[in-house]
């Protein structure tokens, strides 16, 4: 939203930040402001210089609570796809992001900066009665069938939510874990505009939870009012790589058998009408040698660099998933985040995945294997004796 001076900027805050604009002929400058309790720029310092079309955002120099401005040299401050991917990252590190005009008499808002906001219980009750003979899923399902064990299931599971802590449960086939925990997860972020993490072993589950569960709770569930978001975010090498497709097309075709040529256009026709750009939306899985020479590699992108960003599927899954009331991983991209903020020691801000604070591990029997190849530390015998 665009604001005007006397709202949201105070007067000697405006003053410096045109100076500084200025002093750079005009040019995109990027600051990192103070925000007071009602919301205006109550101070800011010059955090780098740009060019007349490009600042660098540099988001890790911004503390939890600080805004990011920068400013529109042409005048109008209508987000660039670029100001909003940077602008997704910042919110979820807790901090917000806006533009300015050179005069810095208008700002634009792209995202408030986060406040804390109190915890609001959500009720067992209503979840006990969501899942009961006149609730929404047995409206939703049609078929109804009493299932006692995930009605208690999650009436325990509310109860975590509202507590904290964490929760040990065992459920066998038939009980529906997946509602007695999707529920409560959507009613907390009703309640309280909180992500959870679902994290699974299997593909099979991870297709059950977003291409099935999920999209029934979102029927029975929402209203005028509150809608539920999903989403599902796989590692890298699921997603493919526009600006790689492009380049191994063009430079491919003397270098492939036929058989391998013919996967590639395959997946470049495939590439225009894909919904998520995974491997495995595709109809006929290529083999290995073709997919390594497409897939998204982290040491390799670009990011906003890239002319095919605002297409990419991986960002726009990344982007999905900083929205998302719940967001569906494997433990292999759950370990992977974990990984990265034990590294930098950071728990409160975005990594591999967005940030989290609930967390269900769904086929955790599993975990153990993958957290010690992600978290361990393998010692030898000769290792020792060195």
């Amino acid at each position: 939203m665009t604001a005007s001076l006397s709202e949201r900027i105070a007067p000697g805050v405006r003053a410096y930040l045109a100076g500084e604009i200025a002093a750079a002929d005009g040019r995109e400058v990027s600051f990192v402001a103070e925000i007071d309790r009602d919301g205006v720029v109550a101070g800011a310092r010059v955090l780098a210089p740009g060019t007349g079309d490009m600042v660098l955002a540099c988001p890790g120099a911004l503390a939890r609570g600080e805004m990011l401005l920068h400013n529109h040299p042409g005048g109008r401050l209508d987000p660039s796809s670029a100001d909003l991917d940077v602008a997704a990252r910042l919110h979820d590190a807790g901090v917000g992001f806006g533009i300015i005009n050179n005069g810095a008499t208008e700002l634009y808002v792209v995202v408030e900066v986060p406040r804390d906001r109190p915890v609001t219980p959500i009720d067992p009750f209503e979840v006990i009665h969501a899942l009961g003979e006149n609730g929404g899923v047995a409206a939703e399902l049609g078929q109804y069938e009493d299932r006692r064990c995930q009605r208690d299931m999650a009436a325990y599971i509310a109860d975590g939510y509202n507590d904290g802590g964490v929760l040990l449960l065992e459920a066998g086939t038939g009980v529906g874990k997946s509602f007695a925990y999707l529920v409560p997860a959507l009613a907390w972020a009703r309640a309280n505009g909180e992500r959870t993490v679902v994290s699974t072993n299997t593909i099979n589950l991870q297709e059950q939870l977003v291409g099935k569960d999920l999209p029934l709770l979102r029927r029975a569930l929402g209203d005028g009012d509150y809608q539920p978001t999903f989403a599902l975010l796989k590692g890298w090498r699921n997603y493919l790589c526009l600006a790689r497709l492009h380049q191994a097309v063009a430079a491919q075709r003397t270098l492939l058998e036929q058989d391998k040529l013919d996967e590639l256009i395959g997946v470049a026709e495939w590439s225009a009408h894909t919904a998520d750009g995974t491997l495995s939306d595709l109809p006929v899985t290529p083999s290995p040698e073709v997919w390594d020479e497409v897939s998204a590699e982290p040491d390799l992108c670009p990011r906003l660099k890239c002319p095919h960003f605002d297409r990419c599927f991986l960002f726009r899954a990344r982007r999905r998933a900083a929205e998302a009331d719940v967001v569906v991983v494997n433990h292999h991209l759950l370990a992977a985040d974990l990984s990265v903020r034990q590294a930098q020691d950071n728990w409160e801000e975005a990594a591999v995945l967005p940030p989290y604070k609930r967390l269900v591990l769904d086929e955790a029997h599993h975990l153990e294997d993958v957290a010690a190849s992600h978290l361990g530390v393998q010692v030898s015998s000769r290792a020792v004796r060195r």
